[in-house]
C-alpha cells in the first residue's frame, strides 16, 4: 500500500528507507524533522526524519 510519508528515529531509518521504497516504488525525500513532535512508527521515540514521496513536476 503507497504511503505519502512516513516517520523514523535514528535508529530505524535503514528499514524505514527499505519499508518506503517497497511501499511505493519510489526513493523518497528524505528531511530532518525540526520543532515538530511525532514518534517514530517502529517504536515509541520521538521521530527525527520524516520521508516522502517527492514531488515530480512532469510539465518541464
Amino acid at each position: 500500500m503507497q504511503k505519502r510519508s512516513s516517520f523514523s528515529c535514528e535508529e530505524h531509518i535503514d528499514i524505514a528507507m527499505d519499508d518506503f521504497i517497497l511501499d511505493n516504488e519510489i526513493f523518497p525525500v528524505l528531511d530532518k524533522l525540526y520543532g515538530i513532535n511525532t514518534k517514530c512508527q517502529y517504536c515509541t521515540r520521538k521521530a527525527t526524519y520524516i520521508l516522502e514521496i517527492p514531488n515530480i513536476d512532469k510539465d518541464f
